[in-house]
């Protein structure tokens, strides 16, 4: 897992826009040219000499690093922002629905798509189904054939050295790799370093990375009565969501009393399913 260039800054603005640069590989100046900004403005920020960061400039970068602005200023380890539509996302209907039925581990998904190989195996996966490395392979074996064509013309033509050229066809023949092999097992070897590495992980007990929604669970819980948890309605959780809700999305008092019967209902079904 990538680790941050300077673990004791890592709150910080400069090192939250330097890890998010270097995680890209791009350099100080093409990060400047991508927002339009002067090369000295990043070099400045990341050294820490600029200590407050313009609105125009703080809005850029979290453009174009797709985060969150409280995310850049350290105010947040959550980096998606809040307006984030899940559409955006790209993922289909029914892979939305077993997230939420939890019917896929969100446990084994995340780290499967944090692990620092996940990328590559992606795009050797998107090469195999639409043959990018399979015409690649298939003209490395055109190379062969045409080398072999020449020696079979020479066997006819000297059948004193027929033994030694079947033993050298043979042997360039033997170079040729069939492309779904070859595909296949670029794809299997990574998948299982993938797996091996998240088990020890696992077997070391190592979380994964912040949880999304623990910004939301704790503003609902600020949002709960004083008293102890045993004592909590369903109303008073209701009422709590509806009120952290607010705080993101203006709501007149008719919609919080949706949100708040939707609440109540949904934490209701379990009880229900049980008896």
């Amino acid at each position: 897992m990538k680790k941050n260039y300077d673990d004791e800054q890592e709150d910080t603005t400069a090192c939250r826009v330097r890890n998010l640069r270097l995680d890209r590989e791009w350099s100080q100046k093409e990060l400047a040219d991508r927002i339009f900004v002067a090369h000295s403005q990043i070099s400045r920020l990341e050294s820490g000499e600029t200590t407050n960061i313009g609105s125009s400039l703080l809005v850029a970068l979290a453009k174009e690093f797709h985060v969150s602005t409280d995310y850049l200023l350290g105010l947040t380890p959550i980096s998606v922002p809040k307006s984030y539509d899940i559409s955006q996302l790209g993922l289909s209907e029914e892979v939305i629905r077993r997230l939420i039925l939890k019917t896929i581990d969100p446990d084994i998904l995340n780290r499967l798509l944090e692990h620092e190989q996940f990328p590559k195996l992606c795009t050797l996966i998107k090469n195999y189904f639409n043959n990018t490395i399979a015409n690649g392979i298939m003209a490395r074996n055109q190379i062969i054939d045409l080398a072999t064509d020449p020696l079979t013309e020479l066997m006819s033509a000297e059948p004193s050295k027929r033994a030694e050229l079947i033993k050298d066809i043979s042997f360039l023949n033997s170079a040729k790799i069939q492309s779904n092999e070859a595909d296949v097992e670029k794809i299997k070897n990574i998948l299982m370093k993938i797996i091996r590495e998240i088990k020890e992980d696992v077997t070391a007990q190592q979380p994964t990375g912040a949880i999304a929604t623990a910004e939301a669970v704790k503003g609902i819980r600020a949002a709960l009565p004083d008293k102890p948890q045993s004592e909590l309605t369903i109303d008073d959780v209701s009422v709590a969501v509806a009120a952290y809700v607010g705080t993101m999305l203006p709501m007149d008092e008719s919609t919080s009393e949706l949100l708040q019967q939707l609440t109540k209902q949904m934490l209701e079904l379990p009880t229900e399913n049980a008896k």
